[in-house]
């Protein structure tokens, strides 16, 4: 299954220079940003797979997912470009706040906070109203992409590699050796690739959908190309 990924990446990488955008549109520049992304983390995926660093694997995932309801999102809403300005503004808030307040790692950007931050403020205040104050959590962003299922049965699981969960730990560093009757402890395990195949399918599909979309997205001509693609994908992923 790890072919199926790999060819994703090199029809994609082959393809990528021929999209043409206006970089002064934000519309298009966020969502060109966005595929870019889609693009080079289905690489760190595979590099990590291939390699048989397992581990931080499904992280990366987790990012590619959330770039990938970003681009469906601007693919059915133009508008939705004031939701990603929106959370930009917020985070930058925080980062200010904290700066102010004295945060060490913050420290270049106390300088800045009262000329800044007013204006900060002031944007975030006009996104809120043209938004209708109607700001998405990341559920509510998976929902509006109709990826409800993935939300519920794929993030959580992705989550759970990002996070300290006591489960991926249990799963990643500990291991009962039924012949022994003990548990033993694994660093750097050799997991069989084998039990990645379910994320190099549904990446494969994920990554050439996504070009499929910016095409959709620019109006590009190359939009059966990457259809017909994905299409040999799921019928690979069928046959076995």
């Amino acid at each position: 299954m790890i072919q199926l990924l790999e060819d994703a990446i090199l029809f994609s990488n082959k393809n990528i220079v021929k999209f043409s955008f206006s970089n002064k549109n934000k519309y298009q520049s966020y969502s060109v940003g966005i595929y870019c992304s889609i693009l080079e983390l289905s690489q760190s995926f595979y590099e990590l797979i291939k390699s048989e660093n397992l581990t931080g694997s499904l992280s990366v995932y987790r990012t590619f997912l959330e770039n990938f309801v970003d681009l469906k999102n601007l693919k059915n809403d133009t508008a939705y470009v004031d939701q990603l300005d929106y959370n930009n503004l917020i985070s930058m808030k925080k980062d200010f706040k904290s700066a102010k307040l004295g945060n060490v790692y913050l420290k270049p950007l106390a300088k800045h906070v009262d000329d800044k931050l007013p204006e900060l403020l002031a944007d975030i205040e006009k996104l809120k109203v043209a938004m209708d104050g109607k700001s998405l959590n990341i559920r509510d962003k998976f929902v509006k992409a109709q990826m409800e299922s993935e939300y519920q049965g794929l993030y959580p699981i992705l989550c759970s590699e990002a996070h300290c969960s006591v489960s991926a730990i249990l799963a990643r560093h500990f291991n009962y050796d039924p012949e022994k009757n003990s548990i033993e402890m694994v660093v750097n395990s050799k997991e069989s690739i084998s039990n990645f195949d379910f994320y190099l399918c549904n990446m494969a599909q994920q990554l050439l959908d996504a070009g499929a979309i910016l095409c959709d997205i620019l109006g590009d001509s190359m939009l059966n190309e990457y259809l017909s693609q994905s299409e040999v994908v799921r019928e690979s992923v069928e046959a076995k």
